[in-house]
């Protein structure tokens, strides 16, 4: 049975949407789907009717270009109100030896536990498993054992915004296959948490209304500070002095400021007509000057927050969606922190925008958690898909392999190959 799965996301400037098929150990992009959409503030849903026409959009072209049905989706919530609650677990081995089964028990047993009313269990993380006085972060299975002891980390988030999320697909017919944390979601794409055995790792999530920051230490995530603060605060001195609109403005301050004033060129960079009329200019030097305050202001924000664990001992910092791509947000940073930053980009898979890495996140912890399920699910109607398929490859004749397996019979027998 396939295994095709799809994500969406709810930004502050669009609906995100990403559809793939996990197949053996690789994940195949199907459909990636982006409408804009400004029905969010401050991760608050500020136009339901917006963001549900833009949800409509994605899942519609999706559907459109897949030729079936959109069923259920995994949705990303944002990480406001956060709280961890962590747990050890035992259980009684029913087999004498360690299962899956026994894990997914466990699991159970955890989601039972009572949080503060305010908010609500997203996800429920397997951090380690202690068998025969041995402890390990991989599931010991087959171990033979009478006994398991499973750390399990509950990350909780706010039950009303969530929600609220979860009822806009719920409204239009989307059923919501599983949910999950925005930071959770990036540190499973980026392999963050494999990174924080001997060291502490803050994850900065630069967004255009919002920064987010998190702090993962010794494989789990501690802590989610909000600093509603983002890229717009920068992009705004912009808008002032030159009305310019946004889609110009944020290519414009991000990929031609600079952050140290030997690097300034007097070239101009953009030309564009005033409201009255009027030819203009803007250099990079020009553009570099008048955004460095805020950029200043952000970094220093930033930089406060993260304090407390700067001080704390040993940390780098990884910066990833739209900020990240702000060379001198990133350099003003990494200058104010004097730690080890940069921004997240794969050397070999992953998600080269890092604005999609919440999403391909989201589908890597749904299926590692499924894995204790035991059940194989599909985002899509996959009685329709496969009939697409087979009427494709009916209308295409002769199917690949069969094609190169006549073209190897016809070299055998002497023959011509024409194309």
């Amino acid at each position: 049975m396939k295994e095709i799965l799809g994500a969406i996301e709810f930004s502050d400037v669009e609906v995100r949407l990403i559809i793939g098929e996990f197949f053996k150990t690789r994940f195949n992009i199907m459909e990636v789907v982006t409408e804009p959409c400004r029905g969010i503030e401050d991760y608050s849903i500020s136009n339901k009717d917006e963001i549900k026409r833009a949800v409509k959009a994605v899942i519609d072209k999706a559907s459109k270009d897949l030729k079936t049905d959109i069923q259920s989706l995994i949705l990303v919530v944002p990480s406001v109100g956060f709280k961890r609650y962590p747990l050890k677990v035992n259980v009684r081995l029913e087999t004498g030896s360690v299962s899956k089964d026994d894990v997914s028990r466990a699991l159970k047993k955890a989601m039972r536990t009572k949080v503060d009313n305010n908010i609500t269990i997203v996800n429920a993380v397997c951090v380690k498993y202690t068998c025969n006085g041995i402890s390990s972060r991989r599931i010991p299975e087959k171990e033979v054992a009478n006994e398991l002891t499973v750390d399990i980390d509950l990350l909780c988030a706010d039950k009303t915004l969530i929600f609220d999320y979860v009822s806009i697909l719920e409204e239009i017919g989307i059923e919501v296959l599983d949910i999950s944390l925005d930071v959770y979601a990036i540190c499973k794409e980026a392999v963050l948490f494999e990174q924080t055995v001997n060291q502490n790792l803050i994850l900065i999530k630069s967004d255009y209304q919002t920064t987010t920051m998190a702090l993962i230490s010794k494989g789990k995530l501690y802590n989610v500070e909000i600093l509603y603060e983002g890229l717009n605060s920068i992009y705004s001195v912009v808008k002032e002095e030159y009305g310019l609109g946004f889609d110009v403005i944020d290519r414009l301050v991000k990929y031609n400021t600079k952050e140290n004033n030997d690097e300034y060129s007097d070239d101009a960079i953009y030309a564009f007509n005033d409201e009255n009329g009027v030819s203009k200019t803007i250099s990079e030097a020009e553009l570099s000057r008048l955004v460095r305050p805020k950029v200043e202001e952000l970094a220093n924000k930033i930089k406060e927050a993260c304090d407390p664990i700067l001080q704390s001992g040993l940390v780098q910092i990884v910066v990833v969606s739209e900020g990240a791509k702000m060379d001198a947000l990133v350099k003003a940073i990494r200058r104010k922190v004097e730690v080890t930053t940069k921004t997240y980009f794969p050397e070999t898979i992953g998600a080269r925008d890092s604005r999609y890495s919440t999403l391909l996140g989201a589908l890597y912890g749904y299926r590692d958690a499924n894995e204790f399920k035991g059940k194989i699910v599909s985002s899509i109607d996959l009685y329709r898909f496969s009939e697409v398929i087979e009427k494709r490859e009916d209308t295409q004749g002769e199917s690949l392999t069969t094609k190169i397996r006549n073209l190897f019979q016809l070299r055998d027998k002497g023959g011509e190959v024409h194309e």
